[in-house]
């Protein structure tokens, strides 16, 4: 089968027609709406003095609301366990958890950081400018939904395009996934399906505790992210991070093992309906058989397939391999709200970064070739 190139991407269009997000750093020419007044109630606490009542009615509004691990009070104290101060901003109509770094509040998830109702994207906008005039601090919100981003701008903080995220419908389980990559894809794809089939690679879904994370790492440190600075061990505390999160059974790992040595993992959130693959990778010495092409069709259905998922989220900005698989891509954002000056320095930041990402996915390469 020929390849029928990379999927259109979502246009300019896609993103909300009151934001500007087409050029980084760039605010809305004139305010739509009037800047949200105070939100009333908000309390600023700081993890490790948060009671056990205000726990509980956050992980009781997570059990209601909750659609990513990122906004549960388990992923809080995971990343505080990886070394980082977490601030948790309480309101009646939301909650959201950061990192600070100096003048800096960071939001801990992306796409919809605040625990709300769905649907209510000026519940956003409200908090984010509150907690701005509360603390002093900027407040940065990282690859937000384009939708919960217009709303920010509107109430006159900063917005910088972001590549989309990818996500698969699994209304049908799956059953239509390895299709869509064949169709996308070329005949290599059969190949190494055949391959992993006939040398007993064998996948071990929902591996949770220590034990399970060990093999993890392991693959992790074989890896090519390993030899250019981007594994977990290299990557400011990721190992602790997802550590405690695996340990804990918070999320599960995907292994797929030659024999008895782990040689690929796929780590998974599910909240509700929703299934978040957050992570993967790859002992670089399999890489003939396209592990991660494996973990994200056979063994994402035989893990998956009849229990409830209508959507799985990929996470990410496009590559080649979620090319093969999505099909949605959601425009993102990021928010910035706060001192001009920095503000502008982080938009530079980020603008390089997915540069050099769009680069190699429009030259049909891996994530590998923007980081060397």
């Amino acid at each position: 089968m020929t390849a029928t190139g990379p999927p259109v991407e979502p246009g300019l269009d896609a993103c909300p027609p009151t934001a500007d997000l087409a050029a980084p750093h760039r605010r809305p020419a004139g305010r739509s709406a009037p800047e949200p007044g105070p939100v009333h109630d908000l309390r600023l606490v700081d993890l490790d003095t948060l009671t056990r009542a205000q726990e509980d009615a956050w992980a009781t509004a997570y059990r209601r609301y909750g659609t990513r691990l990122q906004q549960s009070p388990g992923y809080a104290r995971a990343v505080r366990a990886a070394g980082q101060r977490v601030v948790v901003a309480l309101a009646p109509l939301g909650i959201i958890a950061f990192t600070r770094e100096g003048e800096v509040l960071t939001a801990v998830g992306g796409d919809e950081p605040v625990l709300t109702e769905h649907g209510h994207a000026d519940r956003l906008a409200h908090l984010v400018t509150s907690v701005r005039r509360a603390t002093g601090a900027s407040v940065y919100l990282p690859l937000v939904d384009a939708a919960l981003a217009g709303a920010c701008a509107r109430a006159g903080c900063t917005t910088w395009r972001r590549p989309p995220n990818s996500l698969i419908d699994w209304s049908r389980d799956g059953a239509d996934l390895w299709g869509r990559a064949l169709e996308r894809g070329t005949s290599q794809l059969r190949r190494k399906r055949r391959l992993v089939e006939r040398d007993g690679l064998t996948v071990r879904p929902g591996q949770s505790g220590a034990h399970a994370f060990a093999h993890v790492l392991a693959v992790d440190d074989r890896s090519w992210k390993a030899e250019h600075g981007q594994s977990m061990r290299l990557r400011g505390g990721q190992d602790a991070l997802y550590g405690r999160l695996v340990g804990t059974g918070e999320i599960t790992a995907a292994i797929l093992f030659d024999g008895e040595r782990p040689v690929a993992f796929r780590l998974d959130a599910r909240v509700n309906d929703r299934l978040t693959s957050l992570k993967w990778s790859y002992d670089e010495t399999y890489r003939r058989y396209s592990p991660g092409l494996h973990l994200l069709t056979e063994g994402l259905r035989q893990e998956w397939a009849g229990r409830g998922v209508r959507t799985v989220d990929l996470h990410g900005s496009p590559d080649t391999l979620k090319n093969l698989l999505y099909s949605e891509r959601v425009p993102r954002a990021d928010v910035w709200c706060g001192a001009a000056e920095p503000g502008a320095l982080r938009a530079r930041e980020r603008a390089a970064l997915d540069a050099r990402v769009t680069r190699a996915h429009q030259a049909g390469k891996g994530l590998r070739h923007a980081f060397g």
